[in-house]
């Protein structure tokens, strides 16, 4: 068997390709990176953080979406305010504290119909939660004006509950809502009508894919995968939230394919603490052992 190609990983592998690519305009902060995806949508980067989480700003003629809104490091919303003249509403693409920092700005927040994921978005997380996050081997140089001592996950009010197929209108562009569960049980995706393009959140990125959390169901991952594939004909490429903002959309199939190779015991896999660890060309997944 062909062994996995031996990839950079973070902070070694900075910048990424698939952001390289992509026009780079200037920031308020150090902090982020922010890169032209397409005509009115743009991804916003926090690549000196270990997790290299991906925001994406999103406009119609009439509203903006922001999809997520990071680790809450620096200020997402004073970037956003120069890049849209518009009315701004969040999309949580899940619950996990590194995509709702900044959510405590913003009046409309929402999210998919899941008690759990939405709990954690109103719950937010405690200075002592938000600890381990902060080691300083997680990441490079912080703003001058973060206390990393300080840090924590401001709760906020999921302001409306997203639904399968939903369809959001921002004029002039739709972003359609799939359900996509696995990582979470209120993953979802967002679908772009304009530009064809496919925003995967959590459910996928060029990276180590995790389904070894609590709330994780590896058997509901695996469908959503499918379910994704299944979406193709009508997707140009992928906007991942994690690493690199432009993925060809082919990735999905690969990723496919890998996660039947684990259902049928067909791939080796390492043991770390409590889970199980398997390695492929781009990306990797982790589930309980």
């Amino acid at each position: 068997m062909n062994q996995p190609k031996k990839t950079l990983t973070w902070p070694e592998a900075l910048p990424r390709a698939g952001n390289r690519r992509l026009e780079r305009l200037e920031s308020l902060s150090p902090w982020f990176e922010i890169y032209t995806v397409s005509e009115g949508v743009f991804a916003v980067l926090e690549p000196s953080h270990t997790e290299e989480v991906i925001s994406y700003l999103i406009l119609g003629s009439e509203h903006a979406v922001l999809l997520d809104t990071g680790m809450g490091i620096a200020n997402l919303q004073a970037e956003v305010e120069r890049l849209a003249d518009l009315p701004v509403n969040v999309v949580a693409s899940h619950g996990h504290y590194d995509h709702i920092g900044d959510n405590h700005r913003y009046a409309e927040v929402w999210a998919f119909d899941s008690d759990s994921d939405v709990a954690r978005i109103e719950q937010g997380k405690t200075l002592e939660a938000c600890v381990e996050y902060m080691d300083p081997d997680l990441y490079l140089e912080l703003p001058p004006d973060f206390d990393p001592a300080t840090y924590e996950i401001r709760p906020s009010r999921v302001t409306r509950r997203l639904h399968h197929l939903e369809v959001l209108d921002l004029g002039e562009r739709s972003l359609t809502v799939h359900h996509t569960p696995g990582h979470t049980e209120g993953s979802i995706c967002l679908l772009d009508s304009r530009d064809n393009l496919l925003f995967t959140g959590d459910t996928f990125y060029p990276g180590m894919l995790f389904a070894h959390f609590e709330e994780s169901v590896f058997d509901m991952y695996r469908k959503s995968i499918q379910y994704l594939v299944g979406l193709l004909p009508q997707v140009n490429h992928l906007c991942p939230s994690h690493n690199e903002a432009y993925v060809e959309k082919t990735a999905l199939i690969r990723v496919q394919a890998a996660f039947e190779q684990v259902v049928a015991d067909a791939v080796p896999f390492e043991i770390k603490g409590n889970d199980r660890v398997y390695h492929f060309d781009g990306f990797g997944l982790m589930l309980p052992a």
